[in-house]
Order: structure tokens, then C-alpha cells, then sequence
């Protein structure tokens, strides 16, 4: 089932991306592409984890304008420096528009992925609070959904768990 799964995923995907590259895809979309700043949704979060089996991902959902969500970014920049090669670690921006991560990232350094994402993506982790941190087992099954700030011991720790699995 999970082969299944992902030969779909990936058909999904590069449709997607056909579908982007030949123009069909909203202006607004192809901008925030343009700029660094993929949108994603729900099939392209799976698309995203199916091409990423075989590792734990860590995905945290903030918003620029948030100040917990700044003060967990650069937990989640070492976290994925220190282990990355262990644990997919990426993020989604619920800002209304792409300028607020223009603006954001302007002379700074990102090196953290930064997808451009939306309510309805939000909804489906219940994502009530931000910032959110979503995690997967290295299948792409759910592990959890929880708001808050997670400090690197703890994201580490929570790294050793995943990985241990």
C-alpha cells in the first residue's frame, strides 16, 4: 500500500509541476515560487514527505509577525544543521502574503526551507496556535501536533526518538 502510496504522490507531484511550469498555475502562486517561497498545501506536503520516506521530518508552521515564532526559528536552523542528514526539518508560513517573507528574510541568511502555506494546510494538523510543530515518523505517518516553543535539547532529544524508531 505504502508503494502504492508514493508512485502516486510522485505522479501528483511532478503533475503539479508540470502544471506550474506551464503556466497553469495562479500568478500569485508562480510568484511566491519565483521567490523562494513554494506553496504548499495538503497534496504537497504529502508529495514532500513521500519524497522524503525513510527519514523522521519535523515540520513547524509560524508566521512572521509572531515572537514566539522567532524565537523558534533558530532553534529549528540548528536542529536541522546539527541533524539534518538524520531528520527532515522544514517550514510553513501561515503570513497572508509573501512580502512578510520577503521582508523577513531580507539580509538574513535562510537556512531553514520556508514553504508558503495556508488555513486549510493548517487545519488539517489543528493547528489553533502558532508556532505549531508537526512531526513525522520516518513513513510519513503523524507522530504529533503540538503548539509552543521546543528548545534544541528538546528537539534533539525528540530527533533521538524519531530516529531510534
Amino acid at each position: 500500500m505504502m508503494k502504492t502510496f508514493g508512485r502516486h504522490a510522485a505522479i501528483l507531484a511532478m503533475a503539479l509541476l508540470l502544471l506550474a511550469c506551464s503556466g497553469g498555475a495562479s500568478d500569485e502562486s508562480s510568484a511566491v515560487a519565483a521567490q523562494g517561497y513554494p506553496p504548499m498545501d495538503s497534496a504537497g506536503l504529502d508529495a514532500y514527505l513521500a519524497e522524503h520516506t525513510g527519514k523522521p521530518a519535523i515540520l513547524f508552521f509560524w508566521t512572521t509577525w509572531c515572537p514566539s515564532c522567532k524565537q523558534q526559528i533558530p532553534e529549528m536552523e540548528q536542529l536541522r544543521a546539527a541533524r539534518g542528514d538524520e531528520v527532515t526539518v522544514f517550514s510553513v508560513s501561515l503570513d497572508e502574503k509573501v512580502e512578510a517573507l520577503d521582508a523577513f528574510f531580507k539580509g538574513r541568511e535562510r537556512t531553514l526551507p520556508v514553504f508558503f502555506g495556508d488555513q486549510v494546510l493548517a487545519a488539517r494538523f489543528d493547528v489553533e496556535a502558532i508556532p505549531t510543530l508537526v512531526v513525522f515518523d520516518a513513513q510519513g505517518k503523524l507522530v504529533m501536533s503540538r503548539p509552543g516553543v521546543f528548545p534544541l535539547p528538546m528537539l534533539q532529544a525528540l530527533t533521538d526518538k524519531l530516529v531510534a524508531r
